[in-house]
């Protein structure tokens, strides 16, 4: 049972269940108040709940880091609410408290300071927005941690991210089995680590097949739907030669861009195939059905938990590890068959 069926019982959003049962605001007392009953009544460890007869082992913190909220933003509410439900029923099942505590941060610093004022015995850090000096910074913490969303190789420190060079290896593999040839990537203009490491999969993938790149492999967007939508629109408008696919870094940015494709007339999949990646719930609604790669979120925040408490049991003795989690493309309408 979890954040879900909750919301579907209660009838809201499963955004609202998370501000309700963590104590955000933003929600109305009586909502927040029937919200927690209903959890309860459906056996959901609420965050907070100490029972008597199960003392908590201290709380382990699930913190959500935001220093420019241009990545990291409601566009990824889906990824958040299953980071929070699968850290909270791993840490509940420890017999951890489990709490969240989400700011944008002026400084990194003051966000570390801020997360040891509250003395947890651990902390997931969601490091969407994080680049390699944050990172360093981050280990001025005294308490363990674990980063997902993101890895650096050159960083040592407890990694637990999706697979992205493999997952996009399995696009453009899928891409060349329906004879695609020509295939650019939309980036971000805005970096993280994983949108680094798919830049970096896609340079090696069109190598591994032998296909050709130049300095128009990539088109840069900016972030978000309505920023993909707009630059693609602009770069439409100098009626480039398209190729006969384009992989987009993550779903929200292939919304965007069909929708700046479908304004200037081109049909997919058969004028220009789109590979989109995260497979959101709306990639399977849209028109064309969205071909995408399914991220194991629940999966990297079990393993996040699972690598914080030997940190905590060893009491740090461990080396640093970094735990890559595969995910699968998920084939729809949105490529054509080419040969």
């Amino acid at each position: 049972m979890g954040i879900k069926e909750i919301a579907k019982k209660a009838g809201v959003s499963k955004t609202t269940v998370s501000l309700a049962l963590n104590g955000h605001r933003g929600v109305s007392h009586e909502t927040r108040m029937r919200i927690i009953a209903l959890a309860r009544e459906m056996n959901y460890r609420v965050p907070g709940d100490r029972p008597m007869s199960s003392p908590s082992n201290g709380p382990i913190l699930l913190a959500r880091l935001r220093k420019h909220g241009l990545l990291l933003n409601q566009d990824q509410s889906v990824f958040i609410m299953d980071y929070i439900d699968s850290i909270n029923k791993a840490v509940s099942a420890e017999g951890y408290q489990f709490e969240i505590f989400e700011t944008q941060c002026s400084t990194l610093q003051g966000c570390v300071e801020e997360i040891q004022r509250r003395h947890p015995k651990g902390v997931v850090c969601i490091g969407t927005e994080l680049d390699e000096s944050d990172l360093e910074i981050l280990h001025s913490c005294s308490v363990p941690f674990v980063v997902i969303d993101t890895f650096f190789d050159q960083v040592a420190c407890d990694f637990v991210d999706m697979a992205n060079i493999n997952a996009v290896y399995q696009v453009i593999d899928h891409l060349v089995s329906y004879g695609h040839v020509r295939i650019q990537m939309v980036t971000s203009s805005m970096k993280s680590g994983n949108i680094v490491l798919r830049e970096r999969g896609f340079a090696l993938a069109m190598a591994h097949n032998r296909l050709q790149m130049d300095e128009a492999s990539f088109i840069s967007v900016e972030p978000g739907f309505d920023g993909a939508y707009q630059t693609m629109k602009a770069y439409l408008d100098n009626e480039p030669l398209l190729p006969e696919a384009l992989f987009c870094y993550n779903d929200v940015a292939a919304f965007g861009v069909i929708k700046a494709l479908k304004e200037k007339k081109y049909r997919i999949p058969r004028d220009v195939s789109v590979v989109g990646f995260d497979d959101l719930p709306m990639a399977a609604m849209m028109e064309p059905h969205l071909t995408t790669v399914k991220i194991p979120t629940r999966r990297i925040g079990e393993k996040a938990v699972h690598v914080l408490l030997e940190k905590i049991k060893t009491k740090w003795v461990l080396e640093p590890s970094t735990w890559l989690v595969q995910g699968n493309l998920v084939v729809r309408d949105s490529v054509m068959r080419r040969t």
